[in-house]
C-alpha cells in the first residue's frame, strides 16, 4: 500500500493519505490543497525512454521554471514522490516537478492570450482585404460593391470542454 504525506493548509500536524485504486488519480497528481501559496507547479519531461531531452527542459527553465526538491515548501513533498529524506530534484518516470511564482504564470498566460488575439485579428484583416487563401486574387475584386455587400466575418465562441487540472 502506497502512503503519501502532506501538510494541511493551516500548517498543522501532517496527516497521512493513501492513494486509492480506481479513483482516477494518477501517480503524478498533486492535490490543490498541497500547492504552496502563490506558486505554480508543473511536471516537465526530463528523459524519454531513458534518454535526456535537454531541449525540452530548457524551454521551461528559460521561462523561470526551477526543479522542486523534497525539502522545499516546508517539506510538504518529502516522501510523496521520492523516498523520505531524498536529496535532489523530484523526478518520477522521467518527469521533473518544477515550480515558478504564480505571478509569472499569470503574465505568461496573458501573453499567450494576446498572441492568440493578434493571430485572429491578422486573419480577419487578411480576409477583409480579400486575401483569402486558395482563392485566385483575379477571381473578384475585394473592393467591389458586390464583394463588400456579401463579405462578412461572423465570430462565434463555442463552449470548450473542461480541462482537468
Amino acid at each position: 500500500m502506497s502512503k503519501r504525506y502532506s501538510e494541511t493548509a493551516d500548517g498543522s500536524e501532517p496527516k497521512k493519505r493513501r492513494v486509492r485504486k480506481n479513483t482516477g488519480a494518477g501517480p503524478l497528481e498533486i492535490h490543490k490543497d498541497l500547492f504552496p501559496d502563490d506558486v505554480d507547479l508543473m511536471w516537465v519531461s526530463d528523459t524519454i525512454l531513458g534518454q535526456p531531452v535537454h531541449h525540452e527542459r530548457m524551454k521551461f527553465e528559460i521561462n523561470a521554471w526551477e526543479p522542486v526538491t523534497p525539502d522545499m515548501f516546508d517539506g510538504r513533498f518529502d516522501g510523496m514522490f521520492m523516498p523520505k529524506g531524498y536529496r535532489g530534484e523530484i523526478n518520477v518516470a522521467g518527469m521533473v516537478l518544477m515550480w515558478r511564482p504564480m505571478e509569472l504564470t499569470l503574465e505568461a498566460r496573458e501573453e499567450d492570450r494576446a498572441l492568440a488575439r493578434q493571430a485572429v485579428q491578422a486573419e480577419e484583416a487578411s480576409i477583409r482585404r480579400g486575401d483569402i487563401p486558395g482563392l485566385d486574387p483575379n477571381f473578384a475584386d475585394a473592393n467591389s460593391k458586390a464583394a463588400r455587400a456579401n463579405t462578412r466575418i461572423v465570430r462565434t465562441v463555442e463552449p470548450g470542454g473542461e480541462i482537468p487540472r
